[in-house]
This record gives structure tokens, C-alpha cells and sequence, in this order.
């Protein structure tokens, strides 16, 4: 049985809304990170199209995925993009950065441990009595990321970890998105529905009883980008500790390193979901 034990969510900004999500099914659950808009006005109405395409992904999973084999998984992701697609009003001719997308994990339980699938950087780490795992993401995306925001911000006036927003950053940005599913092993959700098929779907053996870790990049950063646990690590102290514990750490880590000279990144603090879970 797998069965929740916790559940975070921190915004990176207390000012603006948290473009993370996250919910739980029949034997799964999955956590969605939004990414942040490239634009100042949302074209959904809402808060962010970040937060948009989050809540729509999330919403089409709540209302009942029960199938978890990888061809259902992969059909789900597909008919959710459709659908998705065809309630956003998106501009005539606006360019190709501008439609939103997301990181999502999902995990689901199996007779011999976890099945999951993916897109984007949002991360799984797991530990039974024998060994520990972990699962998602590109590899090295962190690593990736933080060389990239060091690289801009020494031509930028701004601090490193304050980029998201510099005039020298934004249009760099702007060109990775646009071009964001070309690239198989970066693949994200989007509103195109081929995106499904480079998904990653994986499964985790693991020896009951044993715990699972499930979260955006902004909470697997204590992991992948300031290195203060490795997967079985960060599995146990949130056991021990709690997830609440943990979000204090991860952002008195963030606040110690505000300009991020030592831990480059595009932000101070992102949003931060996680959900602990138990399987037995």
C-alpha cells in the first residue's frame, strides 16, 4: 500500500502565487512545478500560465488515472495536453516561449515497488532497509543550469541568483523555451501532445517497507544543487526531521548564498513541493 505521510509546498516568493502543485490517487502521486511565465500578462486569466498549465495537469490526474502501465501513463499525459491545448487562448501569431509548460512526476505503486514516469527536472528518491534510489530528471540538469546562470550573470549588473528577471537573461531564456521539446532528455509538458512520447517512465524496486520522496526541483535542490544530503540521505532526514525542517533548510541555505556566488542560479528561491510517502 502506498500511503502519504507528508506533503510541502513553498512558494519561492510569498508576494506572488506558488506555481507548484501537487495530489494524490489510487495507489500514486505526483507533484507539477509550473514554469515561470516569460511574459508580464497572463494569457489564461490566471494568476500565472504557469500556475494554469499546473492546475490543469493536476486537475486531469485527480479526476482518475487507474491504469499505470506506461502505454496508459503516456495516453493520459497525450490526452491532457489536448485538452489543455485547446483551453488556452493563445494569441495569434505569439511566439512559441509564450505557451506555457511544466515538470511532472508521477509515481504509482507496483507488486515489487514503484513505477514512475516524467518530464522536465522534478526528482523521486527512495530507500528501503537495503538501498536507496533515485529517479527523474536529465541527469546533471542542476549542474547544467547553474553553469549557465554563471555564465550570464558575469556580463549581467544583477546578482546571479536574481536573473530569472535581468534584461540579460530574459531573452536567453526566451530561446531555450521556444526550442525546449527539440531535445528529447529535456523534454517537458507542454500544450503539444507529442511531448508524451519522451516521457520517461522507469521502475524502482524496493523491498517493503520502505519510503519515497517526490519533488519539484526546488526542493530536490538539496540534493542536485547545494549538495547537503545524497537520495538516501534526504529520504531519511525527512523521516527524522520532517519536510517542514527541511524547507527551513533548504531556504536558510538559499538566504545565506542571496546573490549566489557559491550555488549560481536564475533564482533566489523557487517554489518548493514535496511528498513523502510510505509503501508497505
Amino acid at each position: 500500500m502506498l500511503t502519504v505521510v507528508e506533503t510541502i509546498s513553498l512558494a519561492g516568493d510569498r508576494r506572488e502565487q506558488n506555481d507548484d502543485t501537487c495530489g494524490v490517487g489510487v495507489r500514486a502521486a505526483w507533484v507539477i512545478d509550473g514554469a515561470t511565465d516569460l511574459h508580464d500578462e497572463p494569457a489564461s486569466g490566471a494568476a500565472s500560465d504557469a500556475a494554469w498549465i499546473a492546475q490543469g495537469l493536476n486537475r486531469f490526474l485527480t479526476s482518475g488515472v487507474r491504469d499505470h502501465s506506461e502505454a496508459a501513463l503516456r495516453a493520459t499525459l497525450a490526452a491532457a495536453s489536448r485538452a489543455l491545448k485547446q483551453a488556452f487562448p493563445l494569441p495569434a501569431g505569439a511566439p512559441g516561449w509564450i505557451s506555457p509548460l511544466c515538470s511532472m512526476l508521477f509515481v504509482a505503486e507496483t507488486a515489487d515497488g514503484i513505477a514512475g514516469i516524467d518530464l522536465g527536472d522534478s526528482r523521486c528518491f527512495a530507500r528501503d532497509a537495503a538501498s536507496a534510489h533515485e529517479a527523474g530528471g536529465p541527469v546533471g540538469a542542476a549542474d547544467r543550469e547553474s553553469a549557465f546562470a554563471a555564465k550570464i550573470a558575469q556580463s549581467s549588473p544583477t546578482q546571479s541568483a536574481a536573473l530569472y528577471r535581468a534584461p540579460e537573461a530574459i531573452s536567453v531564456l526566451r530561446e531555450l523555451r521556444a526550442k525546449q521539446n527539440e531535445t528529447p532528455e529535456a523534454a517537458v509538458f507542454t500544450l503539444d501532445p507529442r511531448c508524451a512520447e519522451h516521457a520517461r517512465f522507469w521502475t524502482i524496486p524496493l523491498a517493503r517497507p520502505a519510503h519515497i520522496l517526490i519533488a519539484t526541483d526546488g526542493f530536490s535542490a538539496l540534493v542536485d544543487r547545494y549538495g547537503a544530503y545524497d537520495a538516501g540521505g534526504l529520504v531519511e532526514a525527512a523521516l527524522e526531521r520532517g519536510l517542514q525542517e527541511l524547507g527551513r533548510e533548504l531556504r536558510a541555505i538559499e538566504a545565506d548564498d542571496s546573490g549566489g556566488a557559491k550555488h549560481p542560479r536564475w533564482k533566489r528561491c523557487d517554489d518548493a513541493t514535496a511528498i513523502l510517502l510510505r509503501l508497505t
